[in-house]
């Protein structure tokens, strides 16, 4: 009714999600882009949002990295859909009733073991530290 009577207009879901996140203005400059999801798998594939997140990472020539509970997908598969790395829960704890009991602590871990090697290799690069405002 609304596309008819209101000239509204259908839009994929995240592409409202990063306009109204700001995604433009926040994103500019990144050198990385890290999106999540619960379970990385085909249906993520689908259109889900970090899918449609790599995209527009992509459009500004920023690496995205997926951190998801579990990941059930090929490597070859993730690649293909724009992602430079898909980490889950499950490679620091294989059993899913732990991961879901101590998500917070494992999530924190992902991150900070992912930081550590993004800052070695932007420092490697040297490139730590030279954005405005970092340090």
């Amino acid at each position: 009714m609304a596309l008819g009577l209101l000239g509204a207009r259908r839009r994929p879901g995240v592409e409202v999600v990063l306009e109204l996140a700001g995604w433009a203005h926040r994103a500019a400059g990144a050198d990385l882009v890290i999106t999540g999801e619960g379970s990385f798998d085909e249906q993520s594939l689908g259109g889900k949002t970090p899918v449609g997140v790599a995209a527009a990472a992509a459009r500004l020539g920023a690496p995205v990295v997926v951190l998801s509970g579990r990941r059930a997908l090929a490597q070859q598969r993730w690649r293909a859909a724009g992602f430079a790395d898909a980490r889950a829960l499950t490679d620091l704890e294989p059993d899913p009733a732990t991961c879901i009991a101590h998500a917070g602590p494992l999530l924190e871990r992902l991150a900070s073991e992912l930081g550590a090697e993004v800052a070695a290799e932007l420092s490697a690069a040297g490139r730590w530290g030279t954005r405005p405002g970092a340090g």
